[in-house]
């Protein structure tokens, strides 16, 4: 697997009965509630889970293996707006942090998961593992994509962010939410396009290709390799 190099702070700076009709309207009415709601929250972003202040690296060789390190905050979007709203109480809002923090403490991978406030949480997140074929890896996974590694059955390998759509950017900059952050991609493998902006080599045959996210306008980090 591959495991070096490895970034650093200090080297880059988630009844009873049958209801009557009455009962059935209460009902209805509720459930109604709860799909608006669904359906306001549900364009905010396509992850729910928004990063910010991050150092990110991943590293991949010829053979697919793949290690990624997240050291950051990772922010679900629909409870800060709400709370940026007025519209939880405090045993709403305590309650949703709680269904925040288990859904990422069930990923073994992270071994730091703190609650920051507004459903912001300070986590620390390393995993390995192996791409081949027409194989993907996201983090944070399926519906939650932060992070993807695409590999292609003709030996094509992206790596890639999560490319934000301007309605969406522009509802996040409306409750207060941004992005900012650094992230590498180091490789031996050959590289056929990226949009870094440095590139260093380094020792063993790889190379660095570092970004600098500074706001939610900036371009999604993505490189393409070959095998």
């Amino acid at each position: 697997m591959v495991r070096e190099p490895r970034i650093t702070h200090h080297a880059l700076t988630a009844p009873r009965g049958r209801p009557g009709p009455a009962r059935w309207g209460r009902r209805a009415r509720a459930w109604w509630r709860i799909l608006v709601t669904g359906l306001i929250l549900l364009p905010l972003v396509a992850s729910c889970y928004v990063p910010d202040d991050f150092l990110v690296e991943v590293r991949v060789n010829r053979q697919g293996d793949f290690g990624i390190t997240y050291s950051g905050t990772l922010t679900w979007a629909p409870l800060w707006a709400d709370i940026r709203k007025g519209a939880l109480s405090p045993d709403e809002i305590a309650e949703k942090v709680e269904n925040i923090r288990r859904d990422l403490e069930r990923y073994p991978e992270f071994s730091t998961v703190e609650h920051e406030g507004a459903g912001r949480f300070r986590v620390f997140y390393e995993t390995t593992g192996h791409v081949d074929g027409d194989e993907s890896f996201y983090f944070l996974r399926g519906n939650a994509r932060i992070i993807a590694i695409l590999s292609r059955e003709d030996g094509l390998l992206v790596v890639r962010t999560h490319a934000i759509t301007d309605d969406n950017r522009q509802r996040l900059q409306a409750v207060g939410m941004d992005m900012r952050g650094k992230m590498r991609v180091a490789t031996d493998r050959p590289v056929l396009s990226h949009n870094a902006q440095a590139r260093a080599d380094g020792p063993q045959g790889f190379v660095y290709y570092d970004w600098v996210i500074r706001s939610l306008n900036d371009p999604a980090p993505r490189i393409v390799m070959a095998r």
